[in-house]
């Protein structure tokens, strides 16, 4: 898989930032339910589309290192070409669900749609599956 330490320790470090927020979005959730407010749950669903845009940016980073590691070819820069060049040459785990994520992320970056925190968390989940399954981040 990829080889570049300095890169791998970079992603690692913007992996860290998407769960320092996720944790960070929790909590707040949380004091909001706690305090009795009635739009907890809709401000549930606005927070978590943040770290999953975060999120989606560290898959872009390590497909576009990978390519630059000749890992794949791939001429475009966007996010789901990436995806699309590296399928068959990369180990997928869940392809289909993170191709679909892309969808998403593309919807919350570009439209300002805004998905529910369950499918928010699942996103990110399978994003974090598969950077681990790359050696790129630890499983925590």
């Amino acid at each position: 898989m990829m080889t570049n330490a300095a890169k791998i320790a970079e992603l690692k470090r913007e992996w860290e930032g998407v769960i320092k927020m996720r944790e960070r979005m929790r909590l707040l959730v949380v004091a909001t339910f706690a305090g009795g407010a009635i739009t907890g749950r809709a401000l549930a669903d606005v927070m978590y589309n943040l770290p999953v845009l975060l999120a989606f940016d560290v898959l872009g980073q390590a497909l576009t290192a990978m390519r630059d590691e000749k890992l794949f070819a791939c001429p475009r820069k966007f996010l789901g070409d990436l995806m699309d060049g590296s399928k068959s040459a990369l180990p997928w785990i869940q392809f289909n669900n993170l191709r679909d994520g892309v969808r998403r992320r593309n919807e919350i970056a570009h439209d300002g749609m805004l998905f529910d925190s369950v499918q928010c968390l699942q996103d990110i989940a399978s994003i974090e599956e598969q950077l681990v399954a790359w050696s790129i981040i630890d499983k925590k």
